[in-house]
């Protein structure tokens, strides 16, 4: 699943259980904090520069939220975020 509109980056979430994930986390602290299986994962290729890395997103659907963690190195290297209900609540407007 991708964003339609633009995502919000962030440094840091709460998971469902409470607990925080923060770039720089490991893969592994991801899978145990958010307790949940993904909605959907791609991996795609992420250049920096002149490096070019494989980077995996991971979707996480929490109440109404859209979550994006993307993974690069073993390591979360970014989280997105998308609040479907604001997300409706534009498209509703704009008609």
């Amino acid at each position: 699943m991708s964003f339609t509109h633009a995502a919000n980056e962030t440094s840091s979430i709460r998971t469902p259980a409470g607990q925080s994930l923060s770039l720089g986390d490991s893969y592994a602290d991801m899978q145990s904090r958010m307790h949940l299986s993904p909605s959907s994962m791609i991996t795609h290729e992420l250049q920096e520069g002149k490096n070019r890395y494989l980077a995996m997103d991971y979707t996480y659907e929490v109440e109404n939220m859209l979550y994006t963690i993307t993974i690069v190195n073993d390591r979360v290297k970014k989280i997105e975020w998308l609040n479907t209900d604001q997300d409706m609540q534009t498209k509703i407007t704009k008609q």
